[in-house]
């Protein structure tokens, strides 16, 4: 499966689709890409009253682009999965709690969730970022909010990372997990000089360890996802965490930028391959892939892993289409406190990431990704000539591959594309823009000879760098992936549904040695009730339908307001639980019907007071007679 990665969206829905689009053209005879991730600040605006419900100065507020895909007027051209982040419309965010399709083919992750893409790709997340003085209390925040709540609201809680945790042992360990946040601690993992050369103003964070969300440092440590997306810090990192205590090695490389006295490279058999060389304390680790910084300083680093196989993504620069007047919207209290650097972002180690266990050069136009924004609002968009890079999978042991990206704009790293193989056994529907029926699925339990996708770690990162740019025709939307409940997470929402406060208090979760049997009582309910053994397809319950006015169907300069949202209810009805999301109010389905038996009485009595119409009316001079032929 070919998935792109984006790191905050800021509303710029078609910049982010125009660009992906353009990497398929530069790569006419690859498969297509097949899932678009969007970690966070993704900002679906439906209409300027959600403007009133994004944590941002007024002078920044702006539509965007997702309106139109909300009104229909455009749609998706790949399956986009999103998370929240701190910078969104909260208030339709919150309608759609559980998870749901915000339009057509993008669909929300949920304040916590877990999906399963074709039945097999596992993808778990947490949006929302770290704010220790809410970590304890309940969703209580309402609409309209106030200057406080408005920040509160996507400040994560226990209550839903309790949630997440509940997935350790419980089905295959998760593919990808995607927070807009950084888990704490991550940056140790990583080339934090690097990172601290482009964002000096983490050093007091870096040096005390507070840098990032504790959390999510939880999630993955007991989770240990094959890879971890994440955006926030508008900078592209790349970490390996080793789950086995061991760190990834820092290995210092001269490199020579003007190439006046160039290195010389064994010859290799493979144009694409990446040079390795020898560690300067021992023999040449045929499986070390050393790595050059993007710095114009004549002392890089770079990222070694200790793994004995290694992944690498190159990433690299390519023509910059965007808008020069680029605002920043890192608005939110943390963001005030560190404060957005100005210039562009540099390429940082992208493997170590989550993107495979060792890093490529750094600074080699072979070894970076275009990330750069596309005006899409146009039919065509600037391309460059692709590279790609195979590498080798990692070895057995356990480690999680991290990668953070930036924003669109000019020279921001944003975007990223990984390949990773389908197991055997599993297959995709043929039908496009459309779920796949049921009965289609294949599962390991029917075919034994399915792999395992958690123990299948191979997969290739694609790259590209600068060429010539050209004029190429924006590709059609093609078949998308189908999206399945995880039977597992439906679980752990049942039992942990009686907890959920709406209230500034939290409730109190029972012992914890309890959980185990609440959990599996609910796994054995879903499984009886729901889908093929709790396997079901999420388009045959929840179906994209608009709450609030898309924008020219309403009042656009109206106050905010708040919606019951269909999906919600239909995903609380599957599961057999109260919706208590925005539920609609006691009565207030009566009170409707009342009135329009009302209308209906007044209607009929209007009609008798004037009598029954005449069938004609010969005393209107201005009447048209019409003859038959």
């Amino acid at each position: 499966m070919r998935i792109a990665v984006v790191g905050c969206s800021h509303g710029t829905l078609d910049d982010i689709y125009a660009s992906v689009q353009r990497c398929e053209q530069e790569r006419p005879n690859e498969p297509p890409i097949d899932l678009l991730i969007c970690c966070g600040d993704f900002q679906a605006m439906r209409s300027p009253p959600d403007l009133e419900m994004m944590a941002c100065p007024v002078k920044y507020r702006a539509l965007g682009h997702f309106h139109n895909y909300y009104a229909e007027r455009k749609r998706a051209p790949f399956l986009t999965i999103v998370i929240g982040g701190n910078h969104e419309s909260s208030g339709y965010m919150w309608e759609c709690y559980h998870g749901a399709w915000l339009a057509p083919d993008i669909y929300f992750l949920g304040f916590a969730g877990c999906i399963l893409i074709d039945g097999w790709l596992r993808i778990a997340g947490a949006s929302g970022i770290w704010k220790s003085g809410d970590w304890k209390k309940g969703h209580f925040e309402t609409v309209p909010y106030d200057d406080r709540t408005i920040r509160s609201v996507y400040h994560i809680r226990e209550y839903d990372v309790a949630r997440l945790l509940q997935l350790k042992s419980r089905g295959p360990t998760p593919d990808i997990f995607l927070s807009h946040d950084w888990p704490l601690g991550i940056e140790q993992h990583g080339d934090t000089n690097a990172l601290l050369r482009e964002k000096p103003f983490f050093r007091d964070e870096v040096s005390s360890n507070t840098l990032g969300s504790p959390p999510l440092h939880a999630l993955l440590t007991t989770l240990q996802p094959r890879f971890w997306f994440a955006a926030h810090l508008h900078v592209k990192f790349a970490a390996l965490f080793h789950h086995d205590g061991r760190t990834t090695k820092i290995l210092p490389r001269f490199h020579n930028r003007t190439n006046t006295v160039p290195l010389p490279p064994p010859a290799p058999t493979n144009p694409d391959e990446i040079v390795l060389e020898d560690d300067e304390d021992g023999p040449t680790n045929p499986d070390e892939i050393v790595l050059d910084d993007d710095d114009e300083e004549d002392e890089p680093q770079g990222l070694v892993s200790e793994e004995p196989k290694g992944e690498n993504c190159a990433h690299g620069a390519a023509e910059t289409v965007g808008n020069p007047d680029e605002i920043d919207l890192g608005s939110d209290e943390e963001e005030e406190r560190r404060g957005e650097a100005v210039g562009e972002v540099t390429a940082l180690p992208t493997d170590a990431s989550g993107l495979g266990s060792s890093v490529a050069p750094l600074g080699d136009p072979l070894a970076q990704l275009s990330t750069n924004g596309t005006e899409a609002r146009e039919t065509k968009v600037r391309i460059s000539t692709p590279q790609v890079v195979e590498v080798e999978s990692p070895g057995p042991e356990k480690a999680t591959r991290f990668l953070a990206l930036s924003k669109p704009g000019p020279g921001k790293d944003f975007l990223q594309i990984i390949d990773i193989p389908t197991p055997a056994g599993f297959e995709r529907s043929s039908h496009p823009n459309a779920g796949a029926p049921e009965s289609s699925i294949i599962t390991p339990e029917a075919n034994p000879t399915a792999a395992d996708p958690s123990t299948d770690s191979s997969n290739e990162f694609v790259s590209e760098s600068a060429a010539e740019p050209t004029e190429v025709p924006v590709p059609t939307p093609r078949t998308r992936p189908t999206l399945y409940f995880d039977p597992h997470w439906l679980s752990i929402v049942k039992a942990f549904s009686p907890f959920l406060s709406l209230k500034m208090q939290a409730t109190p979760f029972p012992p914890k040695e309890t959980f185990d049997s609440m959990i599996e009582e609910s796994y054995e309910w879903i499984k009886k009730n729901v889908g093929v053994e709790g396997l079901k397809n999420v388009d045959d319950v929840q179906t994209f339908s608009r709450t609030a006015p898309a924008t020219g169907e309403g009042t656009d300069d109206g106050p905010p307001s708040w919606y019951t949202n269909p999906q919600t209810e239909a995903f609380c009805t599957m599961i057999g639980i109260e919706n208590q999301i925005n539920p609609i109010p006691a009565g207030f389905k009566e009170f409707q019907a009342e009135q329009l038996r009302r209308a209906k009485e007044e209607a009929l009595r209007t009609m008798d007071l004037d009598g029954p119409p005449s069938a004609v009316n010969e005393g209107n001079p201005d009447e048209l007679v019409i003859d038959d032929e």
